[in-house]
């Protein structure tokens, strides 16, 4: 299958397109800038150098590469600082006018990723047919594109279908996020200031994600909103202390240092029964075994 990617120089994004390689389909990556940025994601795919925010620069090409599906990974703002930034909006136009692009140059699936920010501060167990109630920009756009991109494909007769992925983490993840920063912190013979960490959260793993990102564009029978977790919610404490014990068995945290948030939401679980029974796709890396995945490749960037 001929693939449109966006976002293949991010985090998820470039482990998607590994899997898309792998499964052997042939793609065109949108990247601003020079290709060598790409590293050895570039080896055997056709470069597109481009803006998302800028459809005239992409347009053409992508009518020449007449793709069969559009993936779109790419977005600006998914720091946490970055969240309420009034700039997560130019991501709405952007998506529509690529999705439509798209469209016009043949495409018969579009597939989007989206974001847990989109239901809001939900706790328990979350469905797709939980009502999303998003409280930051992020989670905003992310729900304003979802819905864009699946009535565009509706409405041109294509397949649209929208991942939405919970708590991503994995190897190459170096970011402001809780994994790497303890890794980070524990690295440096720190001890983390935390809650008392008592939340069940969910941790998914990278390659998981990304292959269930192939198997929504792969399957014909998927169509609409899937989650995308582990399956596996765990105690946050339990996360760190595996964490800890991976890289400074000796390092305590300083659990209960800080206070919950009044907002905290104590349990956040994805369920991914939707997603599983329509594609058959199931997480395959456990927690601790993703989590030394983790550790091992910071010590070999950090060396």
């Amino acid at each position: 299958m001929k693939i449109f990617l966006t976002g293949a120089s991010g985090f998820l994004g470039g482990a998607t397109l590994r899997a898309l390689v792998a499964q052997g389909h042939d793609c065109a990556v949108l990247h601003r800038g020079p290709s060598s940025r790409l590293g050895d994601l570039a080896s055997g795919v056709q470069i597109v150098e481009g803006d998302f925010f800028a459809p005239d620069s992409y347009r053409a090409a992508l009518l020449e590469f007449a793709p069969d599906a559009l993936l779109h990974c790419g977005w600006w703002g998914v720091a946490g600082a970055d969240r309420n930034d009034l700039r997560q909006l130019d991501n709405l136009p952007a998506t529509g006018h690529l999705v439509a692009a798209a469209l016009d140059a043949g495409a018969k699936i579009v597939v989007g990723v989206g974001s847990q920010g989109e239901y809001g501060p939900k706790a328990g167990r979350i469905s797709e047919d939980e009502a999303p109630e998003p409280t930051t920009l992020y989670g905003i756009s992310k729900l304003a594109a979802c819905k864009a991109l699946l009535a565009l494909a509706g409405q041109r007769g294509a397949r649209g279908a929208w991942g939405r992925v919970f708590s991503l983490y994995g190897p190459g993840d170096d970011g402001p996020w809780l994994v790497p920063s303890l890794i980070r912190a524990f690295r440096e013979q720190r001890a983390p200031d935390l809650t008392g960490c008592e939340q069940i959260w969910e941790f998914t793993h990278v390659a998981d994600a990304a292959d269930a990102l192939v198997a929504l564009v792969e399957c014909e029978a998927a169509q609409g909103v899937f989650n995308i977790g582990s399956g596996a919610p765990v105690s946050l404490h339990a996360a760190v202390t595996l964490l800890r014990d991976l890289v400074a068995p000796h390092v305590a945290p300083n659990f209960g240092a800080v206070p919950y948030r009044p907002d905290q939401v104590m349990h956040l679980e994805a369920n991914i029964d939707r997603i599983a029974a329509v594609t058959g796709w199931r997480p395959r890396v456990a927690l601790a075994e993703g989590f030394a995945q983790t550790v091992a490749a910071a010590k070999a960037r950090a060396a």
